[in-house]
C-alpha cells in the first residue's frame, strides 16, 4: 500500500477496508511533519500499510466529523471501525506496537 491524501469526497473510501492509519494533520505543525516522516519511513518496511493523510485545514468537515480537537490525530481503523484515537506526535515504535496489535492481533 502507500500514503495517500484523503479529501472530504474520498475518506471513507479509504478507509472502508482493511487496517488503515489515518493522520489528521495541519501544514503549519511541526509534530505533524515529524510524524509524516515516520509514517512514510515504515511504509518501507510495512509495504502492506494503508496510510490516509487529512489535512484538517483543507477539509475542516473531516476534522469536525472525526472530533479532532488537536494535531497531529492517529487513528487506528479496521474496515471502517475505529480502534483508538493517539493524539499527539507518536514515535516510530509506538506505531509499530499499534501494528501488531491491531493488523497481527
Amino acid at each position: 500500500m502507500s500514503v495517500t491524501v484523503a479529501t472530504t469526497e474520498t475518506y471513507s473510501g479509504l478507509i472502508r477496508e482493511g487496517f488503515t492509519i489515518v493522520d489528521f494533520y495541519s501544514t503549519t505543525c511541526v509534530p505533524c511533519k515529524m510524524l509524516s516522516r515516520i509514517l512514510e519511513d515504515l511504509t518501507l518496511d510495512y509495504p502492506f500499510l494503508n496510510i490516509v493523510k487529512v489535512n484538517i485545514t483543507d477539509h475542516p468537515r473531516l476534522g469536525v466529523e472525526n472530533r479532532i480537537e488537536a494535531v497531529p490525530t492517529v487513528k487506528f481503523v479496521k474496515d471502517g471501525q475505529e480502534l483508538e484515537t493517539v493524539v499527539g506526535l507518536m514515535d516510530e515504535d509506538e506505531i509499530i506496537d499499534k501494528i501488531r496489535e491491531y493488523y497481527y492481533g
